[in-house]
């Protein structure tokens, strides 16, 4: 009886070492460097792609960004910082979040092109973005935010933090403030109402009716008020004023 010694295999990772093995003991198949190496491509090929863990938190602060990028779209806010050639140089993230009031910050930081005669400057926009009885509200606040305490307190009227201090009662409605005054000036601001908005003192209500169809509840107030008006930058690249949401 004819015996046949087979040597012990090498280490599968180095592909000549294996040829040569594959060789030396007469095995079929495709056992040369190259061919081996073809197939260990082939076969990753066709492995499925390896799932990538993401952590919880990580993916519901994505999902977050993601909500507030769409509300800002929407009112005509920018969301990404363009370089030259259409870079993109800076994108939304979150900043800060605020738990109990359900409100975030986010920003997107970096250099703007503007045009071959023009530097290109490095700039910051900042957002705040929650949502509220009316649904989800984007306002554009000073980029240099850092925290929604601070964004909200930029946002706040002097006439309300004052009033807030002398025990003065307030009521709000999305970006309309009803401060609590005396008999001589009830109703006092109520033509100076953001469209959408409507003063009704024959039933002291205030009511929302907006074109886009998300309303605020109404808001009934007994006593005497005036009413004053949030104020935060305009969406898009002007530094100018208008009301908030």
């Amino acid at each position: 009886m004819t015996t046949t010694t087979v040597q012990a295999r090498p280490n599968v990772r180095n592909e000549r070492a294996l040829a040569e093995w594959l060789a030396d003991n007469d095995l079929r198949g495709r056992r040369t460097m190259t061919a081996i190496i073809r197939l260990r491509r082939e076969r990753a090929r066709n492995q499925p792609a390896a799932l990538v863990f993401e952590p919880m938190r990580e993916r519901f602060t994505r999902h977050l960004v993601a909500q507030a990028r769409a509300e800002i779209l929407r009112r005509g806010g920018e969301v990404v910082i363009l370089g030259k050639n259409d870079r993109i140089t800076g994108a939304l993230y979150l900043v800060d979040r605020d738990r109990a009031q359900r409100i975030i910050l986010v920003k997107a930081s970096g250099w703007r092109y503007y045009s071959s005669r023009s530097p290109q400057r490095y700039v910051e926009l900042a957002y705040l973005y929650g949502t509220d009885d009316a649904g989800p509200w984007a306002v554009r606040v000073p980029g240099t935010m850092s925290t929604v305490a601070e964004a909200l307190a930029w946002l706040t009227p002097n006439d309300v933090v004052k009033a807030l201090d002398k025990g003065l009662r307030v009521r709000r409605q999305g970006d309309v403030y009803a401060i609590e005054t005396t008999v001589a000036h009830d109703g006092s601001g109520a033509r100076d109402l953001p469209e959408g908005h409507e003063w009704r003192p024959d039933t002291r209500y205030l009511v929302h009716t907006p074109a886009d169809g998300r309303k605020h509840r109404p808001v009934r107030v007994t006593y005497p008020v005036r009413f004053v008006m949030q104020s935060a930058y305009e969406m898009g690249r002007s530094g100018a004023r208008v009301n908030g949401d």
